[in-house]
């Protein structure tokens, strides 16, 4: 049986004129240019110390297309003293703050914020972490589950779904992730937790009728002590379960693996990690081109007492859960008091560069600027921030990407605690030599895959090399940047696709032209992959039903029979 599916959806291409230096691939120079107040982006993080003292490490913010228009919007949240910003993209390179309308402008202690569609709406939502309203000395039980209405309104569901708790006993706010830990097709949460570091971390299984499950101490057991602040959830060995991958402060980051049975191992000691003294911030790509992905966690350094303070960390994947720690030797340990990260190619030459924050109010850290460190495709990596325009100095805690503007550059807003938000725009010059591709999932079209193929992977090929993209549902740190995987493609005017899907299909899209946004759906009823829906598909499905095969469950639940036919004939009658 071929496996693979072709794709259908909608093509948007956008380039705009942009002004700046070109790319590094050809020799050339990266250049980002500060636009905050241009965008119309001004927003200040202010937080109490009497209220809640550990919010001196907020500063949280996410991506998300929450109007469904497809230009990134910004959800900032604003520390206590001011309420939350929503920014609505208006598509001329500059958003309007939108909070008020839309039900968000809530003043209140805010962590972190990560995006999903976590009920399969095709909308996005945000969860939020919260110490409570400003002045109540901080509450347990107040985060937030905004559930997207789809009329330019949002919900906060997080008490009847059940997920408005992190610690049951201490107030407690950092990141949260998203992910589909049991393959079921609904979304998992997991909630990190810093304060109560005894029994803090939660994680939580949606039941898929819109409550969810605490499977802590079932599902996964967080030993004490854990100074949990960014989970996150990424297949990294291949099995379409995703691990969770756990940065902790005073050595408590963890890697579990994903027994496929709704069970995680602790397998952090076997995997070479958690050679950081102080894991904050996290993001996984593909740095090598190797197919497989890698791991850096952000964290302190300082020289004059490197071993007890040594640096970010970054951990090249070898297969079968073990990992070769090279950040010295890379080039991308020497951070400063690190927090946020994201993987992304900033000049389109195919290979996945680092941004990172960093910043404490004492020094040596008070001084220390964000970096942005260009992977050179060697094994190396250049720090090139300030020579670059990314001139962010402070108390950084959150960095997210996307492409505001639709131009094909991938562009860098950084989150500062108790500071003004700062954002920079990529001023990329696009010619033959920085090409580009964007690709987002649409996953609406079948019950047995989460909201916008979050825990998907997908493979750039060009003849120059393949790389690796994946979607996933955060954290950074207190964050989650766009839900896409881009490409920067270089010379090539074109890539071959490959999507794997959480389910075990595939799609495949032959020579996808470079310089677009491409929205791949999952097509249930395309079954032979020759990119149309007709009578072959159903002769496919009958042979499937008939042999009962798995791919033949397309309602997931775990069984093949008539309910799945009628599946069948719903996507077939569709066209899709």
């Amino acid at each position: 049986m071929n496996t693979d599916r072709g794709y259908t959806g909608r093509a948007a291409l956008a380039l705009l004129a942009v002004s700046g230096l070109a790319a590094g691939a050809s020799g050339q120079t990266v250049q980002f240019s500060e636009q905050t107040a241009a965008a119309g982006l001004s927003s200040t993080h202010f937080w109490d110390p009497v209220d809640v003292p550990a919010s001196y490490m907020d500063a949280g913010m996410a991506v998300g297309d929450f109007n469904g228009d497809g230009w990134m919007d910004l959800f900032v949240l604003a520390g206590g003293a001011i309420p939350d910003r929503l920014f609505i993209n208006n598509h001329d390179g500059t958003f309007s703050d939108q909070a008020a309308a839309w039900g968000v402008a809530k003043r209140h202690i805010g962590g972190g914020a990560v995006v999903a569609d976590y009920n399969k709406d095709g909308r996005d939502d945000i969860y939020v972490t919260s110490y409570g309203d400003n002045g109540t000395g901080g509450r347990t039980g107040q985060h937030m589950l905004y559930r997207n209405n789809g009329d330019g309104t949002f919900t906060d569901v997080a008490a009847s779904c059940g997920v408005n708790w992190g610690s049951a006993t201490t107030p407690d706010a950092f990141s949260a992730a998203w992910g589909d830990y049991d393959l079921d097709g609904d979304l998992d949460l997991c909630v990190g937790c810093w304060i109560d570091h005894l029994n803090g971390m939660r994680l939580y299984r949606n039941e898929g009728d819109g409550t969810f499950t605490n499977v802590t101490g079932i599902a996964i057991t967080f030993a004490p002590p854990t100074y949990g602040f960014s989970p996150r959830f990424i297949d990294m060995d291949g099995d379409r379960y995703p691990e969770l991958l756990q940065t902790g402060d005073f050595g408590t980051s963890k890697y579990f693996k994903n027994n496929r049975d709704g069970t995680f191992t602790d397998v952090t000691a076997s995997a070479g990690c958690n050679k950081e003294s102080n894991g904050m911030g996290q993001t996984v790509a593909d740095f090598d081109h190797d197919g497989m992905l890698d791991w850096y966690v952000t964290s302190i350094h300082y020289p004059e007492f490197f071993s007890v303070y040594p640096g970010n960390m970054l951990y090249m994947n070898q297969g079968n859960h073990v990992y070769t720690e090279v950040g010295i030797a890379s080039g991308v340990m020497p951070g400063g008091w690190g927090w946020g990260t994201t993987a992304v190619d900033v000049n389109n030459d195919g290979w996945t560069d680092i941004a990172e924050t960093n910043g404490w109010g004492n020094p040596p850290w008070m001084f220390v600027g964000s970096k942005l460190f260009l992977n050179k495709g060697d094994g190396t990596f250049d720090q090139l921030a300030p020579d670059c325009g990314i001139t962010h100095i402070g108390d950084g805690r959150a960095l997210v990407r996307l492409d505001y503007d639709n131009d094909g550059d991938q562009d860098i807003v950084i989150a500062s605690n108790n500071l003004p938000l700062r954002f920079y725009r990529n001023d990329l010059i696009h010619d033959a030599s920085t090409n580009w591709i964007r690709i987002f999932l649409d996953t609406s079209r079948t019950p047995t895959m989460p909201g916008r193929g979050i825990g998907s992977k997908i493979r750039a090929t060009t003849t120059a090399f393949t790389q690796t993209g994946h979607i996933d549902g955060g954290a950074n740190y207190l964050s989650s940047g766009e839900q896409s995987a881009f490409f920067g493609l270089g010379a090539a005017a074109s890539a071959d696709l490959r999507v794997e899907w959480t389910n075990g299909r595939t799609t495949t899209v032959p020579a996808a032209a470079a310089g677009q946004t491409l929205t791949i759906t999952f097509c249930p009823a395309d079954l032979n992959d020759d990119l149309q829906v007709d009578f072959a598909d159903y002769l496919e499905f009958l042979n499937l039903y008939d042999a009962q095969d798995p791919f033949a469950d397309l309602n997931g639940d775990g069984n093949v029979d008539f309910s799945d036919y009628l599946e069948f004939l719903n996507a077939y009658d569709a066209g899709c």
